[in-house]
């Protein structure tokens, strides 16, 4: 009896893992891509940063981890370690975001409504802890059945 719970709990558990990583990694990517992408947004960005004492090399490991770690989620591979990356970005995130960039003047141009949309509520500090609390999860759970970490045989 005991077996058979703990087998369809964790056929569950690999349904959640596999959720967890697509939608986070898609948001990751969603995030990543313009900072990697765009000369727009890394023309603006890149002095915006460095105007706050942001050295470039954060803004452009960032863009990467965003990226390709978002990739990395989706098709589940080294989740734990992308979960653990990300888990560190965000963490940075909410202690720039509530000390120094918090109280630096705001972005103007097209990165305003970004800005304001994301870092107006609550100082934005919400989603970032959301996005750790998923990837803690990521760490326990690990990335499933439904990944290339499994089919590759990486148990990181």
């Amino acid at each position: 009896m005991t077996k058979m719970v703990l087998e369809f709990l964790s056929n569950y558990g690999d349904i959640a893992s596999l959720v967890i990583r697509v939608f986070l990694g898609a948001l990751m990517v969603i995030h990543g891509y313009p900072k990697v992408f765009s000369k727009e947004q890394r023309s603006q960005m890149i002095p915006a940063m460095k105007s706050m004492g942001i050295p470039r090399v954060a803004y452009e490991l960032v863009a990467i981890l965003e990226f390709f770690g978002g990739l990395a989620l989706v098709f589940g591979l080294l989740t734990r370690l992308a979960a653990i990356l990300f888990t560190i970005e965000m963490i940075g995130t909410i202690l720039l975001y509530n000390t120094k960039l918090y109280k630096a003047p705001m972005p103007r141009g097209m990165l305003e409504p970004a800005f304001k949309a994301t870092h107006g509520y609550v100082s934005g500090w919400e989603l970032d802890t959301t996005v750790i609390a998923s990837m803690a999860a990521l760490m326990v759970l690990g990335a499933g059945a439904y990944s290339l970490d499994l089919l590759l045989g990486i148990g990181i």
